[in-house]
This record gives C-alpha cells, structure tokens and sequence, in this order.
C-alpha cells in the first residue's frame, strides 16, 4: 500500500450495495472519515474490481479527511460480491460495456454526492482510469478526475477509444503515466495533453521515468517500492485536490515528455 503523507485521522469502511437506473445492483465499499476536511473521491479500479487494495486504499484516502466511495463492474454478471485474489474477473471483463460502466460511475457519485454534500472527484487505474476520463465528457458533476496510465484500448467486444475523446472532458484532469509501461506507450499521454491543450482544458500530465503498469498499485510495490515516484503521486494528488482549476493546461518543466 503506497504510504499517503502525514498522519492519518480514524476512519469508518462500510460495505454497500448501490442500484443504478437500469437496475444493475452492485458491491461498493464507503470509507468515512471521523472529520471530514476534503473533497470526496469516487475510486474506480483496474480490470480486477473492487479487491482488498482498493478498499484499503479508500481508507487510506480517509484518514487523508476525504470520503471515499470505491466502486465495482461486476454486478451485473458476477455472482457473488467476492473480489479477492480468487476472483477470475477476465470472463466478466469480456462482457463489460462502457455504457452501463458510466451508469454504475453515475450512482456511485449521487450516492457520495449525497453523502459528503459536494461534488466528488473520480480516480481511476488502468480500465478504471479510461472509465473516469470518459465518464468526464458526460454531464456527471464531478470537481476533476485523475487517471492513472488509463487503458483505452478494446473492452469487451467494443473498440478501442480514440486518444482525442479526451477533448470532451469537461473538467480538469491530472493524468499520471510511467515510460516502462509495455501496457499504454508513451504516445497516449503526449497525444492527451495535445488534444486537452487545444481545447483548453486545465490539466496535467506526467510521465514517470522506469514506472511501469500498476506503478501505484499493491502489484508493484511489492515488486519494487520506489519512494520517489511515491512520494510524488502524493504531492501531486493533494495539490490537485486542493485547487484543480489551477492547472495550467500544460506540462511541467522535467515532467515533459522527451521529444
């Protein structure tokens, strides 16, 4: 679990059950803070749903002063809640649609919205982070979203997204990627940050040197911690929290991709 910075505040987790407007029922875990004192995240996770990591992470987030609500995708094919390391989620993948994915995205933030009383962030991994992007270009109400190495490629039995329907986002993104990545090749982040340049919307986009796929999950840092990169996803994070507007549409100084 990536270590969050400065002291963590008591939280309380609470397994859930939300609906959505097509009567999809599907597992979500709140984390609460005793005191809340920043915006709510929705987390969306990576193609395995929603396992013990991001739960753990939600209360990590937490005891940061900032509800969190975690979601899951599989409500609607998989049996059981159960999403642990026995979990074999590829043939509930192949049968995911973005449509009703942005539904179950759409009632995890009325239900934070309602909860925290302001509109929430979305922070998303891999098949979650592409999830967040697009689910930017709808009518949500969302305050930014967060997207770490976003797969935008085939889902299911739909096509890969094309890398300019980021123009669409409607709010400020941070986009995080690693230049080890054989998963999202460093072409997709330089042709988001030119399509969110051109259309003006506030972003930032960095591309960490030797982080590979899952740089900020369980599956890497148990393979290789690299406190630097760490430490500066957090940075990174709570700056955009607090004032994601900000951003200015732009790439920062080292974090600019090589030519």
């Amino acid at each position: 679990m990536p270590l969050a910075p400065g002291n963590e505040g008591p939280v309380n987790g609470t397994e859930l059950e939300l609906s959505t407007s097509d009567g999809n029922r599907f597992p979500a875990y709140l984390a609460s803070p005793e005191r809340p004192t920043g915006p709510p995240i929705v987390l969306l996770p990576d193609a395995g749903g929603l396992d013990p990591f991001y739960r753990e992470l939600a209360l990590r987030f937490a005891g940061l002063g900032q509800p969190t609500l975690a979601i899951d995708y599989y409500g609607r094919t998989a049996e059981s809640p159960a999403r642990d390391d026995g979990f074999d989620y590829l043939p509930h993948q192949k049968q995911l649609l973005r449509e009703t994915m942005l539904l179950d995205v759409r009632a995890g933030v009325d239900h934070l919205s309602t909860v925290a009383g302001d509109a929430p962030f979305l922070l998303g991994f891999c098949l979650g982070g592409a999830t967040a992007l697009l689910a930017g270009t709808t009518d949500l109400d969302i305050a930014g979203v967060v997207a770490f190495y976003p797969w935008t490629g085939e889902l299911g039995r739909e096509p890969a997204l094309p890398d300019e329907f980021v123009a669409g986002v409607r709010c400020p993104v941070l986009g995080l990627f690693g230049d080890a990545d054989t998963v999202i090749p460093t072409a997709v982040p330089r042709a988001f940050d030119g399509h969110l340049e051109r259309v003006g919307v506030p972003h930032e986009i960095v591309i960490y040197p030797g982080a590979p796929h899952g740089f900020f999950e369980r599956h890497y840092l148990d393979r290789e911690v690299r406190p630097d990169t760490v430490d500066d996803v957090w940075r990174r994070l709570t700056a955009f929290f607090a004032a994601p507007r900000e951003l200015g549409g732009r790439l920062r100084g080292g974090d600019r991709p090589s030519a």
